[in-house]
């Protein structure tokens, strides 16, 4: 950026002398925008007064109507703070003192072109940076007066405190304490807010903090009301400063709130909501970790039960969404009633439910699902008394060490129970061993995948789900990921980890890449027309980066659907940006052209992560979810997580965590700056486009 041009006041009678002056600041390099005056007192203070965008003044010793003391008196009458520089015959001592006197910045020996030029350099730059400190002065002032406003309103308790005394407190801090007005805390010793048996454990904390003014620390302590009742409390100490004077900022945060909330979180995030069984999550969870035990047992140590209502589209649709609701609530409270202690039983699915039993006798095993099959086709429903009734299949698995992990012991259960319900249904079905089920029907099972995936591409037979994107920094645009579900003969919905690589095997990725972005560009068209300012994230696969055509049917579904490109966000993962770059950036060079953004998945392991950000027109990165295994116990993890989130905001990209499971990661991410936040912990993948991004 070149320098800004200096606006000079010059004042003399020798038109010439002040010319070449002007010539010789230019010639060295200096922009100067130049107004030129005699020593006319009135012209003068006319021109200083109307000055709008003075930065200095050079004054010429000489003869005339205006002295030096008279300019400075007149730069001072009329606020203009500018740098004054002189220019003097040589040995004209006297004038150099007393200009100095007044104020003048340097007084130049006249014709000292040279000398001149660096005292013209030296005065704009020390101005420049005067300004700029005024400017920061001015922010920093305005900076704290928010600061300020929003301490008071804080639902936080905060309070500021120096040598052991209140100095001042926000209402959320008068009111856990029991305090009415702010007079009555200035003043008040800190120790009066602490229970007596922690006075020893406080005192140690205010001597370390009173002789390091610069320290944080963070304590939980018992705390006094007003009313002499303790409760427990965190308290985090940090500096800060109150009319400059320095001081300690105290943040009270009640913990006995916080730990009813954290269950109440805990529950939520576990639980579905419409049953109050176990979620999918939380049984996929637990699943993993009983599969994983497993490895080192020789017998069995669980069986899985899967359960599918055989007929449960027939009831939605003769009885109704309300009267099937009910239906499912009513199985969710018969199976309960057939569980033990140690059983996990868990809504799986829209009207799928799963049981995981420490069980592992066959024939015991087998007569519970019978029982299940039994209870729920004699059971009579409140709300379809004159509709259909429901029956039930059951797929049982028994673990062995065999099985690598939870979600092909789930597969397992899930393909006997598939057997179960093509063989009629009302029934139940044992897996295969796992080493028979891979050597005798793997080859059968793909196929069938193969077909179903054929069935769902030709009969709409794939299903989206949305999952929010929500902002940690304030942002209410209500940002989904879309993602997709195969939706198998019993309308049962099939996860991506299970069929997305046969998709591509069969060579079919392009064409189920193409039938999600047609239908979430139609979806999001129909919520926009609603009123909704929602944006979506659309993943675009390896083999459909190699689709040259691909931009132009974009831009045909756009059209079709009258959506507008900012809406629409393409997401591409890492490895596959990498591998075809060349193709990502001609991508990219078009969807800037329609307005569309571009997300990179799973950033942040590969090495060189800014290697893309360099190379590409990144708008959002969404970081691997691997970072948030365990990121609150691995400093390490939060280290490598903080260091990603710097290197792609120093691009100006956005940054996204996924795969939130809990709320022990959420203050670590906002604490590292992390701009949106997704997963199950806030809410699971859904049909419905439902999230309040107001409440986050």
């Amino acid at each position: 950026m070149p320098d800004p041009a200096i606006e000079i006041l010059i004042i003399g009678n020798a038109m010439t002398e002040v010319e070449s002056y002007i010539s010789s600041l230019r010639n060295s390099g200096v922009t100067v925008h130049a107004n030129r005056l005699n020593q006319d007192d009135q012209r003068i203070a006319k021109a200083i007064r109307s000055a709008s965008s003075l930065d200095m003044v050079i004054y010429t010793a000489e003869s005339g109507d205006i002295g030096i003391e008279h300019l400075m008196s007149l730069l001072q009458e009329y606020d203009v703070a500018v740098p004054v520089i002189a220019l003097s015959e040589p040995g004209n001592e006297d004038f150099v003192v007393n200009a100095m006197n007044q104020g003048v910045k340097d007084v130049v020996t006249r014709k000292n072109s040279e000398h001149l030029t660096l005292a013209v350099k030296r005065e704009f730059s020390s101005l420049l940076t005067e300004r700029k400190l005024d400017k920061t002065k001015s922010q920093l002032k305005e900076a704290e007066a928010r600061c300020h406003t929003l301490i008071q309103s804080s639902r936080e308790a905060i309070a500021y405190i120096h040598e052991g005394m209140h100095v001042e407190a926000n209402p959320a801090y008068l009111q856990m304490f029991g305090q009415v007005e702010q007079e009555e805390i200035e003043g008040l010793p800190i120790l009066d807010m602490i229970a007596p048996s922690e006075h020893k454990k406080f005192k140690k904390i205010l001597r370390s903090l009173s002789a390091d003014h610069e320290q944080t620390a963070e304590i939980e302590i018992s705390c006094l009301r007003d009313d002499e009742k303790e409760f427990c409390a965190q308290l985090s100490f940090s500096p800060a400063s109150i009319d400059g004077e320095p001081c300690t900022q105290l943040v009270i945060r009640d913990q006995t709130n916080d730990r009813q909330l954290e269950d109440k979180l805990r529950l939520l995030s576990t639980q579905d909501s419409h049953t109050g069984l176990y979620n999918r999550q939380h049984f996929l969870s637990i699943l993993e970790e009983t599969t994983r035990q497993q490895q080192d047992q020789d017998s069995p140590t669980h069986s899985l039960l899967y359960i599918t209502l055989d007929n449960f589209q027939e009831i939605r649709n003769s009885a109704g969404i309300a009267a099937s609701d009910s239906v499912l609530n009513e199985v969710a409270e018969l199976l309960t009633g057939l569980t033990h202690t140690d059983d996990l039983l868990a809504r799986f699915g829209d009207h799928t439910f799963t049981l995981l039993t420490p069980l592992t006798d066959r024939q015991e095993v087998e007569s519970l699902a019978v029982r299940i099959c039994n209870e729920i086709d004699a059971r009579e429903y409140a709300e379809t008394a004159s509709y259909i009734s429901p029956t039930s299949s059951v797929g049982i698995a028994f673990s062995s060490a065999e099985i690598p992990g939870g979600q092909e012991f789930l597969n397992l259960a899930y393909h006997a129970c598939e057997n179960a319900r093509q063989e009629g249904g009302n029934q139940f079905s044992v897996a295969i061993a796992a080493t028979r089920q891979e050597e005798e029907d793997k080859a059968g099972n793909e196929t069938d995948l193969s077909h179903l995936i054929q069935h769902a591409l030709e009969n709409d037979k794939f299903k989206l789900v949305y999952q929010p994107i929500i902002s940690l920094q304030g942002d209410t645009r209500e940002n989904y990921a879309v993602l997709v579900r195969l939706i198998d003969h019993n309308n049962e919905e099939i996860q991506p980890n299970y069929f997305l690589k046969q998709t591509d095997e069969m060579g079919k990725m392009a064409a189920l890449d193409r039938w999600v972005i047609r239908h979430a560009i139609a979806e999001l068209s129909v919520q926009r027309k609603k009123g909704r300012k929602i944006n979506f994230f659309i993943n675009i696969s390896g083999t459909t980066l190699e689709d040259d055509t691909l931009l132009l049917w974009v831009c045909d579904c756009l059209r079709e659907f009258e959506a507008k490109g900012p809406w629409v966000i393409f997401q591409i993962s890492d490895s596959d940006a990498r591998a075809h770059l060349q193709q990502v950036q001609k991508l990219t060079e078009g969807l800037q052209k329609i307005k569309c953004q571009l997300s990179i998945d799973h950033f942040g392991l590969n090495p060189k992560p800014e290697t893309l950000l360099r190379n590409l027109r990144i708008n959002y990165i969404q970081f691997d979810p691997k970072f948030l295994d365990d990121l609150a116990g691995n400093q390490e993890k939060q280290d490598a997580l903080n260091e990603a989130n710097r290197i792609g905001q120093s691009y100006n990209v956005k940054t996204v965590a996924t795969g939130i499971e809990d709320a022990n990661s959420l203050a670590i991410l906002w604490s590292i700056g992390v701009n949106y936040i997704r997963g199950y912990f806030l809410q699971e993948p859904s049909p419905t486009i439902s999230y309040d991004f107001n409440q986050s």
